[in-house]
């Protein structure tokens, strides 16, 4: 038994902190939690009356049933319901709350896809596998040592879900070889926290057992988390890592490489699953009926754009989808989603920029990979092809509850110059599937609440442009107590300003960014 407490170190990857209701929505000075203000917003705006904002919520699909969902969708009045005619001739059929870029037009739907990492190392080593370097020219040099590149960090990837697989396996059987000696000596196969302390033995066995079921019941890890980890290494492995894997061919039947090629998707946006997206349009948007949750934009209309698979997106989608959104009348586009890789960078950039022409705010997460995005590129960036970034595009990191040294994520990623705003990323409670609720942490859920932030601003100071409304929640963010925090993703526990890991140097506040509006925008 001694071995499993070495593996307790790995256990907070996947452990819970305690219980905060809603906290995104505390007030920083009068609750001490770094939430963003919004109860206190709400009653500051008082017997106002806001415009209706059009967000398009670029993701999986969302849960269109979800009771606290209901009503919060937009819906294009120029389409007719169900009648196969696309009415409005903006190229798609039936686009009653928006489209389905991952199915087609005979109701088939895809679910799993692979990394872009991996697309372009099965494109690359068709090609350059057996090649001899020497004999190339100077242009197709340059491509193979590409392709190296994406070959190690394709191998490396391999390696540490191999790795990781074993690990978490080893720590699935020491979970149940505690368990079963818990339950020997309880006699009964449930037992509570209450009954574990009850346990008095000398055997060492006995006791470690113990202790070990006791830590893994306080970290909040059941065997249901551990097996759910392990399904998603297998997934990884056999389906984001392979290279073989053809599912887009088969079920899309697109080019996924030529942004002219249109026709394809259907309207279906419940579909596969959609847990992601109903998480992210739950917290920027959900009811305020006495209900579930409740969202941070009270009067929103959530466009849903289905483009994110069990994998990564593919940039051909991303770039039709914000420009459905822009052609379709949405004020605002969250994105939370991201990677590594691009193959078409060019596609979204392009998009961005169309965007960025008509006025539209994006809202990017920054992602969940403890990294310095100003050093590595994450996709898409909101770096256009002149050269310059969007003025329209905002990238958020995740924040923590407390005011403490630890109040970035860990997970989070974090730039001084390209992540704008730490928000509420850990533990947020929100939609789920089947009209349920859980607690759901990454910058993908930091990013909608920005988004609902904006929506407030846009729906109470409806005259506002797009880099308005970023400068506005950049100049408004709240500064917390604490100015030295620990360096996601640090081994060491290196510390920063916040200041230095991010441009505002602070969390979202939407009471602040109301009063700020108000004063010096509203005219």
């Amino acid at each position: 038994m001694q071995k499993l407490f070495s593996i307790f170190a790995f256990l907070p990857l996947i452990g819970f902190a305690q219980d905060l209701s809603n906290w995104q929505h505390l007030d920083p000075e009068t609750d001490t939690i770094l939430g963003v203000s919004t109860y206190k917003a709400y009653d500051y705006l008082d017997g106002r009356k806001g415009d209706t904002v059009v967000v398009a919520v670029i993701d999986n699909g969302a849960e269109l049933s979800h009771e606290d969902l209901t009503g919060r969708f937009w819906v294009n009045g120029n389409e007719i319901p169900d009648n196969q005619l696309d009415d409005d001739r903006n190229g798609y059929v039936d686009d009653i709350n928006g489209w389905n870029f991952l199915g087609n037009p005979g109701g088939g739907n895809l679910k799993n896809e692979t990394l872009e990492l991996t697309r372009l190392y099965a494109q690359y080593n068709h090609v350059y596998h057996v090649s001899d370097s020497a004999s190339m020219d100077t242009l197709l040099q340059v491509e193979y040592h590409k392709y190296l590149e994406i070959r190690k960090d394709y191998e490396d990837e391999v390696h540490q879900k191999k790795e990781e697989l074993s690990l978490y396996r080893n720590i699935l059987s020491g979970y149940h070889d505690a368990d079963s000696i818990v339950r020997k000596r309880l006699r009964k196969d449930l037992y509570t926290e209450e009954d574990l302390n009850k346990i008095r033995s000398i055997k060492a066995e006995i006791a470690e057992a113990k202790e070990i079921v006791l830590t893994f019941m306080e970290l909040g890890v059941t065997r249901e988390v551990l097996e759910g980890r392990i399904k998603n290494l297998i997934n990884d492995l056999n389906l984001r890592l392979n290279p073989e894997l053809r599912n887009r061919e088969e079920i899309v039947m697109d080019n996924p490489e030529n942004l002219t090629d249109t026709i394809y998707g259907n309207n279906m946006l419940d579909v596969m699953g959609p847990g992601h997206g109903t998480g992210v349009s739950g917290a920027l948007g959900a009811s305020v009926n006495g209900k579930g949750i409740d969202g941070i934009a009270k009067t929103v209309r959530l466009m849903i754009l289905r483009v994110v698979p069990d994998g990564d997106e593919r940039d051909k989608d991303v770039a039709l989808a914000i420009r459905y959104a822009v052609r379709n009348g949405a004020d605002i586009i969250n994105c939370s989603f991201g990677k590594k890789y691009s193959a078409q960078p060019g596609f979204v950039s392009e998009a961005i920029a169309e965007a960025e022409r008509k006025d539209v705010l994006i809202v990017h997460a920054a992602g969940n990979d403890g990294e310095d995005i100003d050093q590595t590129v994450y996709y898409p960036s909101g770096l256009l092809q002149d050269g310059r970034y969007a003025c329209n595009w905002i990238t958020v990191g995740a924040s923590m509850p407390y005011d403490n040294g630890g109040l970035v994520a860990q997970f989070s990623n974090y730039g001084k110059k390209t992540v704008d705003v730490f928000a509420p990323g850990y533990r947020v409670t929100t939609c789920t599937l089947d009209n349920g609720y859980e607690k759901f942490s990454g910058t993908s859920i930091a990013a909608p609440i920005v988004s609902g932030v904006a929506a407030v601003l846009k729906s109470y100071f409806p005259n506002l442009k797009a880099p308005e409304i970023k400068e506005i929640i950049i100049r408004s963010a709240y500064n917390p107590v604490t100015d030295i925090v620990q360096i996601p993703g640090t081994a060491n526990g290196d510390t920063a300003k916040l200041s230095e890991l991010c441009v505002s140097g602070g969390i979202v506040n939407l009471y602040r960014a109301v009063v700020l509006a108000e004063q010096e925008y509203n005219d």
